[in-house]
């Protein structure tokens, strides 16, 4: 069984590439990320809100509020990523190591649904909101979850989020797919057949894993392909376009 869909807006950045034009070249081989990420303005929100936001913050917010538009007022919500604000949550460790007192504004904004929580606050959006985390499937799991929201409960959009940044120096030896990236997709009933997305889903016995799948997806997306396999551990996702 294979869920359809479509996406009228794609908005991602990552360390080097932060316009449309920039993720073109990228896929075309004539751009390449950086080694430095470099942080989006958020300029609608104000500044002594926008000085307690981390780096992971800003780039989740930054592709909810663009992707979302004139939506992000109502628009029900899925947030995901594989670590979520993962830097914030090692300082908190490390102060807890050194028997210091942990500040309960930093331990609020830690939290896996914090940038959800800060995008509804922002924005004044009570819709339904969630936030996941699947692993190196973490994209897709996502994608999945917003998805099935769309159909089952009878939406006309859904807002998807995915961000990851780099893991901090002392987790860098456990995780191989290490990329800094936000995705944010403004997902609609799919009404055009032919342009329409699918995404399926299939449980292996083994298989390799792939590389980062919100880098796969971005490199999908703005190619003529009309079919992405991402492998990871037993699964493999199938995500088709057109019928």
């Amino acid at each position: 069984m294979s869920l359809r869909f479509n996406i009228s807006k794609c908005v991602a950045w990552a360390p080097g590439l932060e316009s449309e034009q920039d993720w073109r070249l990228w896929q075309q081989g004539e751009k390449a990320l950086t080694d430095e990420l470099t942080l989006p303005q958020l300029t609608t929100i104000p500044a002594m809100q926008r000085r307690r936001l981390s780096p992971f913050a800003k780039v989740a917010l930054h592709c909810a509020l663009e992707a979302s538009a004139e939506h992000q007022a109502n628009i029900p919500c899925v947030f995901s990523s594989r670590h979520g604000d993962l830097h914030r949550t090692t300082k908190l460790i490390e102060n807890i190591a050194l028997s210091k007192d942990l500040s309960p504004t930093q331990f609020g904004l830690s939290v896996h649904n914090a940038a959800a929580g800060l995008f509804s606050i922002f924005t004044g959006n009570r819709a339904p909101l969630s936030a996941i985390s699947g692993g190196q499937s973490s994209f897709m799991q996502g994608l999945l979850d917003s998805v099935a929201k769309l159909q089952v409960n009878n939406l006309s959009r859904i807002l998807y989020v995915y961000c990851d940044l780099n893991v901090p120096e002392c987790y860098r030896s456990y995780v191989v797919d290490d990329t800094s990236i936000g995705i944010g997709l403004l997902i609609e009933v799919s009404k055009d057949e032919k342009n329409a997305y699918s995404l399926a889903y299939n449980a292996v016995e083994d298989t390799l894993n792939s590389d980062c799948q919100a880098l796969d997806f971005m490199g999908f997306i703005l190619s003529k392909e009309n079919q992405l396999l991402a492998k990871i551990h037993q699964q493999i996702w199938q995500l088709r376009r057109g019928s």
